[in-house]
């Protein structure tokens, strides 16, 4: 069975290769997507019709997405943290890609990306791991 740094690894490279929505057989079914932990009632899109919305919120918005992973840290045997760079332009602009660094905290289940968490602050991440 394959580490929670590995699939992460596998994961990324796959959405730069690929695109996300080519990534559902890498997700949970009770997936979790969570992008503001402060208020995860308010910003958690929930299973596969989540993970779809999830999918078309990015490629509605931007095209010519890469994601280099800076970092993959091993937190436990379900979770991996994720220090990414994101350099994405969005739809319909000129010659004006943003870019922007955030870290991803997930949680595995039988192999699968059962949680996602966006994070722009480590302390938070720790504080969410831990919880």
């Amino acid at each position: 069975m394959s580490t929670p740094v590995e699939v992460a690894d596998r994961f990324y490279a796959r959405w730069n290769a690929d695109g996300l929505s080519v990534l559902e057989d890498s997700v949970h079914p009770a997936i979790e997507l969570v992008f503001d932990p402060l208020r995860p009632a308010e910003s958690t899109l929930r299973g596969m019709t989540g993970w779809r919305q999830w999918v078309a919120r990015w490629e509605d918005r931007y095209e010519d997405v890469h994601v280099n992973v800076d970092g993959l840290v091993p937190m436990d045997p379900e979770h991996v943290l994720a220090f990414v760079s994101i350099t994405a332009k969005p739809t319909g602009a000129k010659d004006r890609p943003q870019h922007w660094a955030t870290i991803h905290l997930w949680t595995l289940r039988e192999g699968l990306m059962a949680r996602w968490e966006t994070h722009l602050d480590l302390a938070l991440a720790r504080r969410t791991l831990e919880a």
